[in-house]
């Protein structure tokens, strides 16, 4: 372990690598080229095509079943993964399906409440929302999922980082205005979740997994190795009412990690590394997020915990129309 400089331990691209290695991807990878089992129950065909097409884009009717009438109480809805009813005339169908869900012991319904493209956003999030393992898969074969899977990918493991960040024993080291998350060991379990948050923005990006150290060594440049926690810890003074302890440690774990996400991201969709005024763009958005987490001690923390979601998802819906050209 490191002695005065513990980011030794992830400063550089070998010992990254080194890192990567103790990383189980296979898991991820098997699950995110399995392509998902979708079912859409309609009243009419007509309906169900409608509504597969404004979800799951126009090119996604071969991974797609169809039901339609009102026999639903004979659908098996755990052999899918996902679940839509469409039912503009609102007749009760999605109540049916409801009960047989129940029956089957799955949480995999949902329902199409309007024909507009902001429904079928808000629908997209909440699926991959409440199946976050899902993302990655749902991202890599339906490009209209993509953005919503992203933001599940980033938001899930900025938030598990964070929680790691509250309930590990990970000291904060203070020159000044400090707030740096810096024990060797722990800062080892931040960044090897942000590698595998990184392998799972590649599937949901459609990228080829089967090379998964390269995947990696691909984006050590651009998650900055141990740089990011150092240029947060700068940027989150600006933001957050430092205290001793806790509040310091849990949001530069979540905007570290949230930092990351977006680069990678970035990488992704423009295939070129961040420019250093994205890089500060990005901690400026994430640290204003982090400074939203609810901890104890804080006030209004049902308000906070509504502020950061609603920023999250309002930051995958302005993005929706970027990604889908």
């Amino acid at each position: 372990m490191p002695g005065k400089n513990p980011l030794a331990a992830v400063g550089s691209v070998r010992n990254f690598m080194n890192i990567v290695k103790e990383v189980n991807f296979d898991e991820i990878r098997e699950r995110a080229e399995t392509a998902p089992r979708i079912l859409m129950i309609a009243r009419t065909q007509e309906h169900a095509e409608t509504a597969a097409e404004l979800i799951f884009g126009n090119e996604s009717d071969r991974y797609i079943e169809h039901r339609v009438g009102d026999r639903v109480e004979r659908i098996d809805t755990a052999r899918y993964d996902v679940v839509v009813v469409t039912d503009p005339d609102q007749t009760g169908l999605f109540d049916q399906a409801k009960t047989r869900a129940a029956r089957d012991g799955v949480d995999n319904l949902f329902f199409l409440a309007s024909d507009g493209p902001d429904a079928a956003n808000r629908l997209r999030t909440e699926i991959v929302m409440t199946d976050p393992e899902s993302a990655p898969a749902m991202g890599r074969w339906f490009v209209p999922f993509r953005a919503a899977a992203v933001h599940a990918i980033i938001d899930g493991a900025s938030k598990a980082n964070a929680k790691f960040a509250l309930v590990s024993n990970i000291p904060s080291v203070v020159p000044l205005f400090g707030g740096f998350i810096a024990a060797g060991a722990d800062l080892l379990v931040l960044t090897k979740n942000q590698i595998m948050m990184a392998y799972k923005l590649a599937a949901a990006n459609d990228r080829d997994l089967s090379n998964q150290a390269g995947i990696v060594r691909e984006l050590a440049p651009v998650v900055g190795v141990g740089f990011v926690w150092r240029s947060i810890a700068r940027e989150a003074t600006s933001f957050i009412p430092f205290m001793a302890g806790t509040i310091p440690k849990v949001a530069i774990a979540f905007a570290g990690t949230y930092t990351v996400g977006l680069a990678v991201d970035s990488y992704y969709r423009f295939g070129k590394k961040p420019t250093g005024e994205q890089m500060k763009a990005f901690r400026e958005q994430a640290v204003k997020l982090a400074a939203s987490i609810p901890l104890p001690g804080r006030a209004k923390a049902e308000a906070a915990e509504d502020a950061i979601e609603a920023g999250l998802r309002q930051s995958v819906e302005a993005g929706e129309t970027q990604r889908i050209r």
